[in-house]
């Protein structure tokens, strides 16, 4: 090496000023290594030999990186179709209890109409029951006067007949 690689210009990082070889190099070789993509030698080792150390480093790490979202992907993955499947399970079961529910509807409405028709015969026959508690009450009342009149006749029989009796038992030999 000579004293004017001191004074050399830096290394502007094209293959024209750094040939990779430090004997011939105009500028300081671990500056033009260290600045340069293009060099040819690093550390003894060609630029195709780093070249595919690092491609085979970022492959690796690519791999591990990507067996660890393998690993929160795919069971979050399968959570989710298991998920969607029972949803869309809720969703038939909703469906086919919704079209039982319009069926029986549809029986209810038709026994309804059965229903109000009786309902104005029943209504009918109430008003005539009513009718004819109305006349029971009226006999009902007449019968009360008259078990009224029989109570104040049998008093006074029993006034009557008690006193001639209460004499006679008197002479009765019992």
């Amino acid at each position: 090496m000579t004293d004017d690689k001191n004074t050399a210009i830096p290394c502007d990082g094209t293959p024209d000023n750094c040939h990779g070889d430090s004997d011939a190099c105009p500028q300081d070789p671990k500056e033009c290594l260290a600045n340069s993509s293009f060099s040819t030698q690093v550390d003894g080792e060609n630029m195709d030999d780093c070249l595919g150390k690092s491609l085979d480093q970022l492959s690796k790490a690519f791999m591990a990186s990507a067996r660890r979202w393998e690993m929160i992907v795919y069971p979050s993955l399968l959570a989710f179709i298991i998920l969607a499947a029972y949803g869309f399970f809720l969703i038939y079961s909703l469906t086919e209890d919704a079209s039982r529910i319009a069926n029986n509807m549809e029986q209810i409405s038709v026994q309804m109409n059965g229903i109000s028709k009786n309902m104005v015969l029943m209504t009918q026959t109430v008003d005539s029951q009513s009718t004819s508690m109305q006349e029971m009450v009226y006999h009902m009342r007449g019968m009360n006067l008259s078990m009224n009149q029989m109570r104040y006749d049998f008093s006074i029989l029993n006034n009557s007949v008690s006193r001639p009796m209460s004499f006679m038992n008197t002479f009765m030999p019992w």
